[in-house]
């Protein structure tokens, strides 16, 4: 009978060893998965805020380059008006006003896009 009674006692010392053991690997696992739950997040935003920069900054090489192209037609067209006697050349005239105002707009725009840009490195 005092077998039988060690017998149960190792039963339920073995049982409730293995429940133990079973609560803490699960306090365990679920502590991992919260850390890493964490870690993927932090890691998306940190890839989210790379893309932006990065379009941002393909952007702004963009309105520059296209900036660049308003300045050689500008160029142009007065050398153009020039070129013919007699036309004299104001910045009020229909052509030079319209190659200064999207040179206005496209300075704009590349402006924003870098004020955009540094609300990143803050």
């Amino acid at each position: 009978m005092s077998e039988e009674i060690n017998e149960e006692k190792k039963t339920e010392e073995t049982s409730s060893s293995k429940k133990l053991f079973a609560k803490t690997l699960k306090q365990y696992l679920d502590k991992s998965v919260e850390v890493s739950k964490k870690g993927l997040k932090s890691a998306g935003s940190a890839i989210s805020e790379f893309g932006d920069k990065s379009v941002n900054k393909i952007d702004i090489v963009q309105l520059k380059n296209h900036l660049v192209k308003k300045y050689q037609e500008l160029g142009q067209a007065v050398a153009e008006q020039l070129a013919e006697d007699g036309i004299s050349i104001s910045k009020d005239s229909i052509v030079v006003s319209e190659k200064l105002s999207s040179i206005k707009e496209l300075k704009e725009k590349i402006h924003e896009k870098e004020e955009a840009l540094k609300k990143y490195e803050k």
